[in-house]
């Protein structure tokens, strides 16, 4: 009796998002490379969202694919690492899981993966990337913070016309360590949302890709330095001058076609 029950709670987790309404089951890579602390404020943001967070490996991604969720969220860590672990064949998966009505979700090292070309302190990596962004992903911005400095950053919202922003204050502080900016192709049909202050470089994309959609965040809006609603203590050190979760929230609302 104990065993049966034991595996009807099994394939109750493992089913959980096939049996729940999809748009309500977002993937989290948490993987070789990702930051532990990222994984942990990242999950308590979307579930602070009200929706399903799966963890996933990058053996789920390249044998398994993504079909029962909507979402797949990279968090901060080492990009180079994810490309080394996620195959080409779990690339492929993840391009065609969001050509097909998915959506990705990628903040800080999750943002660089997507680059065609990864620059890190002014060299391209010897990778391959996701290659979903039509540009190049660069950094860190060292006129904000060089590598392994992290400051709260001010960045400026440069779309208010956009669903994602259209409610945001033309500023936020966000706490960057050490992000990427993004450098779009000559004809990349994007929109940039955000700038950072220093700089002007673009720190905040969103754009189509086939059926699917991509936000993409250079800095790291899952943390809540003046709360501990992440997981961890609110900071004596950072001032975040307001809660970027309302953001994120609406970036989801966004990917699920929810708001447009």
């Amino acid at each position: 009796m104990r065993v049966l029950v034991i595996l009807l709670q099994f394939l109750f987790f493992t089913n959980c998002c096939i049996l729940r309404d999809k748009t309500a089951c977002i993937a989290l890579y948490s993987d070789r490379g990702v930051d532990k602390d990222c994984i942990k404020a990242t999950e308590n943001m979307f579930k602070w969202m009200d929706y399903t967070v799966r963890l996933v490996r990058a053996n789920d991604i390249n044998n398994q694919g993504l079909d029962n969720f909507k979402i797949l969220c990279v968090p901060g860590g080492d990009m180079y690492q994810y490309s080394q672990d996620i195959s080409s064949e779990g690339k492929e998966n993840i391009k065609d899981f969001i050509r097909s009505g998915g959506a990705y979700i990628g903040i800080c090292g999750g943002s660089y993966f997507t680059g065609e070309k990864v620059i890190w302190q002014g060299n391209q990596l010897p990778m391959t990337p996701l290659g979903i962004f039509p540009g190049t992903t660069r950094g860190p911005v060292d006129e904000i913070a060089p590598y392994p400095q992290c400051v709260m950053c001010k960045v400026n919202i440069t779309d208010s016309t956009h669903p994602i922003t259209q409610s945001e204050p033309d500023s936020a502080w966000i706490l960057y360590c050490y992000g990427p900016m993004f450098l779009p192709n000559y004809v990349a049909d994007i929109s940039i949302l955000g700038r950072y202050d220093i700089g002007n470089h673009p720190m905040m994309i969103s754009f189509d890709y086939g059926d699917g959609r991509v936000f993409i965040i250079g800095t790291h809006p899952e943390f809540e330095e003046d709360s501990d609603c992440d997981g961890f203590p609110a900071s004596d050190v950072w001032d975040d001058r307001g809660s970027d979760w309302e953001l994120m929230k609406r970036a989801v609302l966004w990917c699920l076609k929810e708001i447009n």
